[in-house]
């Protein structure tokens, strides 16, 4: 198990409006956050079907684990983007 120090360590810092910048091998792609929630490990899959939703055109969606409890994670924030010029 890990219990910290990866990429999305700060998730929960981004605020609705930022702009993310994703770098990829054929340059960087520029997104603003229109939501960022936290959900508990059982209510997340409850919205699943609206998390995971392929029905919007180029969405990012970053998601990582939260509330370490010294054993377990106890919740996801789920940050939703869109594209931004």
């Amino acid at each position: 198990m890990h219990t910290g120090g990866g990429v999305f360590d700060d998730l929960a810092r981004v605020h609705k409006g930022d702009l993310l910048r994703v770098r990829t091998t054929t340059g960087t792609l520029r997104y603003r956050a229109s939501s960022v929630r936290v959900y508990r490990k059982a209510s997340l899959a409850q919205h699943a079907e609206r998390v995971f939703s392929q029905a919007v055109p180029g969405r990012l969606v970053l998601i990582n684990c939260a509330d370490w409890n010294g054993a377990v994670y106890l919740s996801n924030t789920v940050v939703t983007a869109a594209p931004s010029a």
